[in-house]
């Protein structure tokens, strides 16, 4: 077509313009002549689906009353409905994120450190956000603000029209279903904050509502943070038992090797044989400078020497005693051997004692932090009274339901012409 000139594209959409005029006026004309006033000539696959479309959207009677009666019939009631008889509603909106207690990060110490971890320590208010999303959207907040009697002191008023109001003594899934319509509660992704809106028939009632929902949704947040609190507690004392459990054992044994061993203390035992192993050595020492002295002025059997070597000999073993009470491979009751017993045990008490130390100052911090309020509902825009009625909007839902009912009724037109054009 781009290589036709100017004049002769405007005569060919001339020529297409006139032609579907021409096709227009018939098919028109035909569709109110009826279907069944055709001419015999229009027997081909092409003439009947324009007289079925014809028939179908530009003036079949039967067709046409369909729509009067599925289209514009239900429109103009639910616009009367709207404008003279709907009760109006009033949205009280709020913002709130939940919050975690901070702490002061130079005064945490080991213990506190130890019961965030034994608390979970979440800082993550964005899931404690879609926490209180989901309580919101369920059955469990209708029980917490008071039940059915709330619910129908709230939306089953006399002054609110049939189709909106909540019918009385209804089973509480129902209930649960009319709340699912008063209630539009989202979570923006990004800040973690909480959009809660709340429909009512009055500006107070939506004013009370919202601010029952943010106060039984802290306490829901308040009740999750106290049981994780509770739970530490409950694991730090645990603790603080078993440690303390480990520590009687590590003393108990002590107790058994002394008993035992028949001494207090081997190190002080040990420093003792050592100092009387050092005396004897230098009276020793002291008694061999005499011999040595007297064997050059006196005979070796004179009664001086007798005496200094009997000494020499009695000190030589104890010398010899001592040291294999204080070392000796032949026996494991030795001073060495006990010395390191007892530090190993020595050790285990002092690693039980630490241990318990620590679990105890857990145990306290855990039981102060018990009654802190670790989470809340910060509010980020606070419910406020609304001054105009936002439902119901009478233009934008008659427009919305006579477009809806359009579309369905011309899927529904389709379908009959192409069954009627089948059975042709």
């Amino acid at each position: 077509m781009d290589d036709l000139g100017a004049e002769q594209k405007q005569k060919l959409l001339t020529g297409i313009v006139r032609e579907t005029k021409q096709r227009i006026a018939t098919i028109s004309t035909l569709a109110l002549r009826g279907v069944a006033n055709l001419p015999a000539t229009w027997r081909d696959r092409e003439s009947r689906e324009q007289i079925a479309f014809a028939a179908a959207g530009f003036g079949g009677g039967l067709v046409w009353k369909s729509f009067v009666v599925l289209v514009l019939a239900p429109t103009m009631l639910f616009g009367l409905y709207s404008a003279l008889w709907e009760s109006h509603g009033y949205v009280s909106e709020a913002r709130v994120t939940v919050r975690a207690a901070q702490e002061q990060r130079g005064a945490l110490t080991d213990a506190a450190s130890l019961v965030g971890k034994l608390s979970g320590g979440a800082k993550s208010t964005q899931q404690d956000s879609y926490i209180v999303l989901n309580y919101i959207k369920s059955e469990a907040v209708i029980n917490d603000l008071g039940g059915r009697a709330y619910m129908e002191k709230a939306f089953s008023r006399p002054d609110i029209d049939y189709f909106s109001r909540l019918a009385t003594k209804l089973p509480v899934e129902d209930i649960f279903k009319y709340w699912t319509r008063r209630v539009a509660a989202s979570v923006d992704t990004v800040s973690g904050i909480l959009t809660l809106k709340i429909t009512a028939f009055r500006p107070e009632d939506s004013l009370k509502v919202a601010r029952d929902v943010l106060r039984v949704s802290e306490n829901l947040v308040n009740t999750i943070s106290i049981r994780n609190r509770a739970d530490a507690v409950e694991r730090a004392r645990q603790e603080v038992d078993r440690s303390a459990q480990a520590l009687a054992a590590v003393r108990q044994q002590l107790l058994q090797f002394r008993n035992e061993n028949d001494l207090v203390d081997p190190a002080s035992r040990a420093a003792s044989v050592s100092e009387m192993i050092s005396k004897l050595t230098l009276e020793k020492i002291g008694v061999e400078n005499t011999l040595s002295t007297l064997s050059d002025k006196l005979a070796n059997d004179s009664p001086s020497q007798r005496f200094q070597q009997s000494k020499l000999t009695t000190l030589n073993e104890q010398i010899a005693k001592l040291k294999d009470d204080l070392t000796s491979l032949h026996t494991s009751k030795t001073v060495a051997s006990q010395l390191g017993a007892y530090e190993r045990l020595e050790l285990e008490e002092q690693f039980a004692e630490k241990v318990y130390t620590i679990s105890q100052n857990v145990f306290l911090k855990a039981r102060q932090e018990l009654d802190k309020q670790q989470l809340y509902l910060a509010l980020v825009v606070a419910p406020s009274l609304p001054e105009a009625a936002t439902y119901p909007r009478v233009g934008a839902g008659v427009l919305l339901l006579f477009a809806s009912l359009s579309i369905i009724w011309a899927i529904g037109a389709l379908i009959v012409a192409s069954i009627n054009d089948q059975m042709a």
